[in-house]
């Protein structure tokens, strides 16, 4: 029979270890780390792995306090795909949030990966409303993978455009915004651009496959060039 206090506690030092030992590599060189990342199912449940399966949902804080104990001035982020806006996913993510925050847990803030898809992206209020309650619990929080698609042919570029627009008004409304990372830079060099995952094709990226940028870049451009540091950098 197996032990299992022997491998929770083994499955732990893994946990703690790896952590520790890319976080220390990178100390004072990295702004933020995305700790743990797509931990809940569509449906708002805990999705099922090695760590979980051992562990329970006590697996996201070994981790944050791994990573605090190696670089303490490194921002740490929890990160979630399709919790943009108010769902049942994101009460999962806002109720963890609130808390390991109410705990003492070390958490800073909350990266929304942003993959989403036009001309069906999330109604613009509902993205602010959700992001507001994390800024309530004194969270950062920024898009990490930002991505509005056009899938096999689904929308027009200017559409594509008009969406971004929408998405990037909340963080550049929002107090506690700190940034925009895209999922790419060409969908020549994404496997969804390049369709070779065996799923529906798209484009999301600012620059199609020969670098020429999309319309999307020039909005994006615009919105960005007034905009003020937002979030704690320091």
């Amino acid at each position: 029979m197996y032990n299992t206090l022997a491998l929770n506690a083994q499955v732990i030092l893994i946990i703690q270890e790896y952590v520790s030992t890319v976080a220390a590599h990178y100390q004072g060189r990295i702004y933020a780390w995305d700790v743990v990342s797509e931990i809940f199912n569509d449906n708002g449940t805990w999705r099922d792995n090695i760590f979980y399966n051992y562990l329970g949902p006590d697996y996201v804080e070994i981790a944050l306090v791994a990573a605090r104990g190696a670089d303490p001035n490194a921002k740490l982020y929890i990160e979630e795909y399709g919790v943009e806006d108010v769902n049942i996913k994101s009460d999962s993510l806002y109720y963890l949030a609130q808390d390991l925050k109410n705990r003492g847990v070390p958490l800073d803030g909350i990266g929304f990966e942003g993959h989403l898809s036009t001309p069906n992206i999330p109604l613009p209020n509902s993205i602010v409303t959700n992001t507001q309650r994390f800024e309530n619990l004194d969270l950062d929080w920024a898009f990490t993978q930002l991505g509005v698609r056009i899938v096999n042919g689904a929308a027009t570029p200017g559409r594509q455009a008009e969406d971004y627009h929408a998405v990037l008004l909340a963080c550049t409304l929002g107090p506690r915004c700190v940034g925009v990372l895209t999922s790419g830079i060409t969908d020549a060099t994404t496997i969804e651009g390049m369709g070779i995952w065996g799923g529906p094709q798209w484009t999301e990226t600012l620059f199609d496959a020969n670098y020429v940028p999309s319309m999307a870049y020039a909005v994006i451009s615009n919105d960005l060039s007034s905009v003020t540091v937002n979030g704690n950098y320091v």
